[in-house]
């Protein structure tokens, strides 16, 4: 995808923060800082595909209305044995959520993702070993390496807006969800793609910009139905 982007000339830049930015009729003007160093620039239009923490959608001033699953979720890349899917993913319904393993091809691990048990959800740092006996009973691997090992909560929220004068918001800037369904890459790609080809065609001269104003409709009400879905 990089190639591809510096065939167009397009250069992804790494490491670089916004640090600010405004917008008046004509186009956003922003602040970006790198090593300490910071530069402006102007563009015509400015999309926050920033995360859940997205600093667009802090600088807009733009609502996230909704709130947090109680539970907190697992993620680890382990190397086992046990009775698996090569070519999938196993799923496994307990007492207490869920247990995911799928094979990762790249790297010949395995990655188990569940729900941690409520007895450790308050645990002031919740370790690998200490949920060791619930995983492998869960998801039917016996865990020999850990390679890496996170646990997290997870959200479900939907920005107020998703455009507001030049700036858009997309993918999880817009809106977070539980990845029952896995569903948030296609949802964040499903943003872009109805946003890109509006704004090339407006900043080519072809349609007026008022076809922008489809995208908030448009992709608002898809998320909400997505959080419906997935709740």
């Amino acid at each position: 995808m990089i190639e591809a982007l510096e065939k167009s000339g397009v250069t992804i830049e790494r490491g670089i923060e916004l640090v600010s930015f405004s917008q008046d009729a004509s186009g956003v003007t922003a602040t970006l800082g790198s090593d300490g160093r910071t530069e402006a620039i102007r563009a015509a239009y400015i999309v926050g595909c920033d995360g859940a923490r997205s600093a667009v959608r802090h600088g807009l001033d733009i609502g996230f209305p909704g709130g947090s699953y109680e539970q907190v979720f697992y993620v680890a890349d382990v190397e086992g044995t046990g009775a698996y899917t090569k070519n999938g993913m196993d799923t496994t319904v307990g007492r207490y959520g869920f247990a995911i393993v799928m094979p990762v091809r790249q790297s010949g691990t395995l990655r188990l993702i569940g729900v941690v048990l409520q007895e450790h959800e308050r645990d002031k740092e919740i370790t690998f070993e200490a949920i060791r006996p619930e995983i492998e009973r869960d998801t039917g691997i016996h865990v020999e390496t850990v390679k890496w090992f996170s646990t997290y909560r997870i959200h479900h929220r939907v920005a107020e807006h998703f455009r507001k004068g030049r700036a858009f918001l997309a993918g999880d800037a817009g809106h977070i969800h539980s990845p029952a369904g896995g569903q948030g890459m296609n949802t964040g790609m499903g943003d872009a793609v109805n946003l890109v080809w509006k704004l090339a065609a407006v900043v080519q001269g072809r349609p007026s910009e008022r076809l922008l104003y489809s995208y908030e409709p448009e992709r608002i009400a898809f998320a909400h139905k997505l959080i419906k879905s997935t709740d």
